[in-house]
């Protein structure tokens, strides 16, 4: 009788903490998921005025197709569309839907950026029917929370390499380590 009671407490024992380890695993996985960044590509840009400058795009996921653009600015922007899924979809591991689109160059004075037309490179020369699909029919997927536009921006640096990165929420740009 003992080594029964014995046994049955030590077998509850082992399963609490199997199932403890299993609740910290998915809380780490789902804290790993909403909190991942995922490269997108990286920017390095070369000033040519105190209003102009070249700017070098890399994607991450083919670093031989390099663009470069003349923009004006002191400032660089990324813009693209961004899907970002249900929480649970998100905890399960379903990384957000994005596409670059866009890099512009911008003032940081707004009278300096009002009195001068933007200038725009076109990362995709086409729309992103995907994005644009699920933004129109989004009130009917229950997995969508969101179909949105994002962009990020940041001063020219000359020299320094800069990442961009997408989260589950939008674009996050760092300097890259060197």
């Amino acid at each position: 009788m003992l080594r029964a009671i014995q046994r049955a407490l030590v077998t509850t024992v082992i399963i609490v903490i199997l199932l403890l380890a299993a609740a910290l695993f998915a809380a780490l996985h789902a804290l790993q998921a909403f909190s991942s960044e995922t490269l997108v590509g990286t920017v390095t840009t070369q000033p040519l005025s105190a209003e102009a400058f070249d700017l070098t795009y890399v994607p991450a996921a083919s670093p031989l197709q390099r663009h470069t653009a003349r923009l004006h600015g002191d400032q660089w922007v990324i813009s693209g569309g961004i899907v970002k899924w249900h929480p649970w979809l998100t905890a399960l591991g379903v990384p957000s839907y994005h596409r670059p689109r866009l890099i512009s160059g911008q003032f940081s004075d707004p009278a300096t950026q009002r009195a001068r037309f933007p200038t725009v490179y076109e990362l995709t020369p086409n729309a992103d029917w995907v994005w644009e699909l699920l933004y129109w029919i989004k009130p009917l997927l229950p997995f969508i929370e969101a179909v949105y536009g994002s962009s990020a921006y940041v001063y020219v640096e000359p020299g320094i390499t800069q990442s961009v990165y997408v989260t589950p929420s939008g674009y996050l740009i760092n300097r890259s380590p060197r």
